[in-house]
């Protein structure tokens, strides 16, 4: 599959500019922002609508003794 010039142009000219030790702090921040966006749509997002229809009542189901739970 050949790949067109001028994607191949683009290609080479993002690498130049990734390699450049100059923008390497702010090509952090942004990679960390990404993983944390993946973080949450990947984990955070499904476990928060897992608890919603898991504890719709809002109220906790504990039928313990202990003073360390919350409220029944």
């Amino acid at each position: 599959m050949a790949v067109p010039p001028q994607l191949r142009a683009l290609l080479l000219a993002v690498n130049a500019l990734l390699r450049k030790r100059r923008y390497h702090a702010a090509l952090a921040m942004v990679k960390g922002f990404r993983n944390g966006a993946v973080y949450g749509v990947k984990i955070r997002a499904p476990h928060a609508l897992v608890m919603t229809f898991l504890f719709r009542s809002g109220r906790s189901t504990c039928t313990c003794c202990h003073d360390s739970c919350l409220p029944c």
